[in-house]
């Protein structure tokens, strides 16, 4: 299991495996591009740093916010829409070596692509193992839209941003959780699914301490019950005994005799009842759970539940338990979570509030710049008038038939992360970034990128392989792998990504 506070070169090595596929896997996509660009006499390198989302990152970096585009139809478009992170990293790598803004973005975006990969084997050998982690960091590489992630676009810096968080969340690290998910809330809006990963995640485990502690309590008053009752019934019969006695003669030694041997037996009831097992709502065999609160050694979640962290059911479908911190007695443990979840949102707070006062609109300018792009949250009402629009003529009806049949696969990897028991800040992040990506009114074509970050879905398909022979599982990512090369470089020559 990867533990980067212990042995971070060790660590480096159990990921070496899943990186290195990574990187055969985006040295295709990029040498396809290459080739099938110069092919129609296109330089690739400028579609991966010049276009779109690109050239206003790179404003960012090089102007400074305030640069807009007013469109004929009345829509203004305001770089004041994208978070800083990335343009901050650009201009900080231009100043410190010879690269422009643009070739800073791209390097940025690769080296972010890197740690992306390594913060998605990392949280799924946490959960599942290392086959299963090389398995997601693979099918996350080959990807339709895998491509963006060699773009001077801010998913790849998102992705690697939140996988590293939800991996400190699972091991209990709640001050770098928080860290993470501030800078993962300066780099895109998806940020707040980062944000409500810790936040659920961190009150579900202080419900469960005082859950706990509500147990502990009533099982010591039980016990302490049964102690009491147990040496006031030997004194009455000894008291009993005694009064009988009395009435004999020689009753008295009699007496002492007995009461020495009534006092002896409700000693060894007393010893007996504090060395039986505890009863069922307390005996459960615990053990320092994770971050969210795991359940116990040998009482892992049942398929159906989710486990606030730990480890789900591995590659061969057994059920392993997490010895990680993250829910504790110490007054240290808390104040380190309550320290984390305070972290979390300041990075997307800091940024919304500034562009509200800069704009002049108040907290709500944010949603006003975003509106200006025809960007909003309407519950997924214009994405489903969107579908329904192809089904006014034949040919469109088939690609309308085909993004229904795309939206229910999302929706159905989503129930089997459920049912698998994923951990909870896995559901709760790729739930959120699933319902960013689907119910917001943005155009369409950004949707498949905007899903790239919610790797968590991935990881049913992940287990699948890790469970088929290498060599099957060998020839089904690398003809995905090909197929998605191909597609990658036709969509960049053509008409995305958006």
């Amino acid at each position: 299991m990867t533990d980067l506070g212990t042995r971070p070169g060790r660590a480096l090595r159990r990921a070496a495996p899943a990186l290195l596929g990574y990187a055969a896997v985006r040295a295709l996509g990029l040498l396809t591009l290459a080739l099938w660009s110069a092919a129609r006499d296109k330089s690739a390198y400028t579609l991966l740093t010049a276009r779109w989302d690109a050239l206003w990152y790179t404003r960012v970096a090089e102007l400074g916010y305030g640069y807009e585009v007013r469109l004929p139809n009345g829509d203004v478009h305001s770089n004041l829409a994208f978070f800083p992170l990335l343009p901050w990293l650009e201009r900080l790598l231009s100043a410190l070596t010879p690269l422009s803004y643009a070739d800073a973005g791209f390097v940025v975006s690769l080296l972010a692509s890197l740690a992306a990969a390594w913060g998605v084997f990392a949280v799924t050998d946490h959960v599942y193992g290392g086959r299963a982690g090389v398995c997601a960091v693979l099918l996350w590489a080959v990807l339709p839209v895998g491509i963006v992630q060699s773009m001077a676009y801010s998913e790849s810096l998102f992705t690697a941003l939140a996988a590293w968080s939800l991996y400190a969340v699972l091991t209990g690290r709640w001050v770098t959780a928080g860290l993470l998910a501030s800078l993962a809330g300066l780099t895109r809006p998806v940020g707040l699914a980062v944000v409500a990963a810790v936040w659920v995640t961190g009150a579900a485990a202080f419900l469960r301490e005082r859950r706990d502690r509500h147990e502990t309590t009533t099982t010591a008053g039980d016990q302490a019950g049964r102690e009491t009752t147990t040496v006031v019934g030997a004194r009455e019969q000894s008291e009993a005994a005694t009064a009988a006695c009395e009435q004999e003669p020689g009753g008295e030694i009699a007496t002492a005799a007995r009461e020495q041997d009534r006092s002896k037996a409700a000693t060894v009831a007393c010893e007996r009842d504090r060395s039986r097992p505890e009863g069922p709502s307390s005996g459960r065999n615990r053990s320092a759970a994770d971050a969210g609160g795991a359940r116990a050694v040998g009482h892992a979640p049942e398929t159906g539940t989710a486990s606030l962290s730990g480890r789900a059911p591995d590659a061969e479908g057994a059920r392993t338990p997490s010895h990680s911190p993250g829910i504790g007695k110490s007054g240290g443990t808390r104040v380190r979570r309550a320290l984390g979840m305070a972290l979390a949102p300041l990075g997307t707070a800091a940024y919304v509030l500034w562009v509200g006062h800069r704009t002049g609109k108040g907290p709500l300018g944010y949603l006003d710049v975003q509106a200006g792009w025809r960007n909003g949250f309407d519950g997924g009402y214009a994405f489903a008038r969107f579908v329904g629009d192809k089904f006014t003529s034949f040919p469109s009806a088939l690609a309308g038939a085909g993004l229904i049949v795309g939206v229910a696969l999302i929706i159905w990897l989503y129930v089997i992360c459920v049912r698998q028991g994923q951990p909870l800040p896995l559901l709760v992040y790729a739930g959120v970034v699933t319902a960013l990506a689907l119910c917001a009114s943005s155009y369409f074509g950004s949707k498949p990128r905007l899903l790239m970050p919610a790797f968590p879905l991935l990881l049913p398909l992940a287990l699948a392989l890790a469970r088929a022979r290498t060599r099957r599982s060998a020839a089904v990512v690398a003809a995905v792998a090909v197929a998605s090369a191909l597609y990658g470089a036709f969509w960049l020559n053509g008409s995305g990504p958006p």
